[in-house]
């Protein structure tokens, strides 16, 4: 869940510097936070982990 959360709070802080720009934007700030909200829990539920992918790289570039 913990990348379902990080998801959302880049997709609103993404959306929030996009209202700037007009108030139709607000659509924008509901469907980007949804969007990465889904892609953060997608990534949770396949087991996605940054330390996985970082040891993944660090045991490559030892090789």
């Amino acid at each position: 869940m913990k990348l379902a959360l990080i998801g959302a709070i880049t997709g609103l802080v993404l959306s929030i510097s996009w209202t700037v720009w007009g108030f139709w934007t607000a659509i924008g700030i509901l469907l980007t936070t949804a969007i990465f909200a889904l892609i953060g829990l997608v990534l949770d539920l396949i087991g996605f982990s940054f330390k996985g992918i970082v040891n993944k790289l660090s045991a490559k570039l030892a090789e």
